[in-house]
């Protein structure tokens, strides 16, 4: 398991850090053109808002799997609520490609299908990233967990 930590029966997703990076530093980087080329503008105090707003958001973020409860946890953003989702109410897992002009890939997300109490069909996402193939580890490494526990 590279993408999860395992603790006891439970596996917590690891920070990934291939999206935040460039993300948070990005915007750092236009704080710090703000304080040099525009220190007058209220401009670099929207983007340290912005910075400590994505900083909280990755702080706050969690993929859990716990194996003897049957349920998957999750919290993605700052204000999002978080969800937990029996094995039970599991239909399915969907990679998502965001596209931009048809060939440039901007985000690439993991979404888990559930039905709610009500037997709505329900969808939440997992992960993030800007390329397919972490996703698709993240992916396979959950579906053996998953598997796994079908087994014992």
């Amino acid at each position: 398991m590279k993408k999860f930590t395992r603790n006891g029966n439970e596996y917590k997703l690891n920070t990934q850090w291939g999206l935040y990076i460039p993300l948070v530093g990005s915007f750092v980087l236009l704080t710090i053109a703000g304080f040099t080329a525009i220190p007058e503008s209220s401009f670099k105090w929207w983007m340290i808002g912005i910075v400590v707003l994505l900083i909280l958001s990755i702080l706050n973020s969690y993929l859990i799997i716990d194996v003897d409860k049957k349920e998957i946890r999750t919290k993605t953003g700052f204000i999002k609520v978080s969800r937990t989702i029996p094995f039970a109410d599991l239909k399915g897992f969907t990679v998502h490609k965001t596209l931009q002009f048809g060939f440039i890939t901007t985000n690439v997300g993991l979404v888990a299908t559930y039905g709610d109490n009500n037997g709505k069909k329900k969808d939440i996402q997992l992960a993030q990233s800007f390329f397919a193939r972490p996703i698709q580890h993240i992916l396979n490494e959950i579906d053996e967990i998953i598997s796994y526990e079908h087994q014992r």
